[in-house]
């Protein structure tokens, strides 16, 4: 038997069939490892949790790679695990899911993206090591060589299935984790630029209260676009009743000159900020509003006021939505941290921020604990 063992491991197809099948056994490993997810703790806690985002079933977005940051801080704590590691996998020849907002990325300029949108998941103070594999191959090969270190996540059947897994995060691992526990993790940019946020503000804030404000302005996708003359408006009607300056995020080609002479209005690109420092400016400013869009995710997972306007929210796709007349909250928000139906006006932008303001502790102290 042991001579026809060695025979055999002579033919290069029997050696490719017995490596494929303990890849494939190693495989099944990863789907086992997610039998039991719903927080039944391990006796053994693993070292690391290894988190795959695949941009063949994930939008080239900054809100959903957000989303899976906060699903990571969630599952590691379900898992007793201290370090995330984060995995990126693309197809070179279709490197992003087919979509008219993201019709300007393919095979040439997609690197010269990505190394915009993973800014986003610095905002996990528990991450480590960042991988990228340009196929699905390898980074399967990587998962079934190192399943002794990592528990890993999306399960596999949800892996292989190309599932858009915005929605279970959101009604099963946030919730699940919430029912539980009565809160959600934050998230959290580095110290660094926490520390060059608390700068910006001292600098171009000094003794007013930061409020961040995201406009929008896509071609390609305009249903959601702010209405800037609204925003105007309501930044003029600010100017005299609040000590607030609005720290406006947003692209550069979404700048509007018409703004650059409201005193109470900073441009955070007139500082050539990165996709990280801007979302460093929404977690240390005092409130946030806005369009609905990726970056405020950074606002929906913290502990600030917060208004989001002209939303899409498909509400029968959330679990444990919160109805407030033409505002929705998420189950697990505050009352001052809302969602608001149908496109902004100068009077839904006043009477939410006055709301957010009395609501609130007010202007010296908000801005105290924004900074600290």
């Amino acid at each position: 038997m042991r001579r026809l063992v060695e025979t055999l491991r002579a033919y290069p197809f029997v050696r490719r069939v017995a490596r494929q099948l303990r890849c494939a056994a190693r495989l099944v490993r990863w789907n086992m490892q997610f039998l039991t997810l719903h927080w039944r703790e391990e006796t053994q806690p693993r070292k690391r949790l290894l988190v795959i985002y695949d941009f063949a079933s994930q939008p080239f977005s900054i809100g959903d790679i957000l989303m899976y940051q906060e699903a990571s801080l969630v599952l590691r704590k379900a898992r007793q695990i201290d370090r995330v590691d984060f995995a990126v996998t693309y197809d070179p020849a279709n490197p992003v899911v087919p979509d008219p907002a993201f019709s300007a990325i393919g095979p040439e300029n997609f690197l010269s993206h990505l190394t915009t949108v993973l800014q986003a998941a610095q905002v996990n103070p528990h991450l480590g090591s960042l991988f990228l594999f340009d196929s699905h191959e390898n980074i399967e090969k990587f998962v079934s060589r190192h399943l002794d270190t990592y528990t890993v996540w999306p399960p596999l059947r949800r892996y292989v299935s190309r599932e858009y897994l915005y929605y279970h995060i959101f009604n099963d691992v946030l919730l699940s984790h919430f029912r539980k526990f009565g809160s959600l993790p934050s998230l959290a940019s580095r110290l660094p630029v926490r520390a060059w946020a608390r700068k910006f503000i001292d600098e171009h804030v000094a003794t007013g209260v930061a409020v961040s404000v995201q406009l929008r302005r896509n071609p390609a996708n305009p249903a959601r676009n702010s209405d800037y003359e609204a925003w105007r408006t309501f930044f003029r009607e600010c100017q005299d009743r609040y000590p607030v300056k609005f720290v406006v995020i947003c692209a550069r080609d979404e700048m509007d000159a018409s703004l650059g002479d409201l005193s109470n209005v900073e441009f955070a690109k007139d500082h050539y900020t990165s996709v990280e420092q801007d979302l460093a400016l929404i977690e240390m400013g005092s409130m946030h509003m806005g369009a609905s869009s990726g970056p405020g995710v950074m606002a929906i997972f913290g502990k600030k006021p917060y208004c989001f306007f002209n939303t899409d929210m498909q509400l029968d796709l959330y679990k444990g939505v919160i109805q407030e007349g033409i505002a929705s909250r998420l189950f697990f928000s505050s009352p001052n941290q809302r969602f608001i139906r149908g496109p902004e006006s100068a009077d839904i932008l006043m009477s939410e921020f006055d709301r957010m303001w009395s609501n609130c502790i007010g202007g010296d102290s908000m801005k105290s604990d924004a900074l600290s």
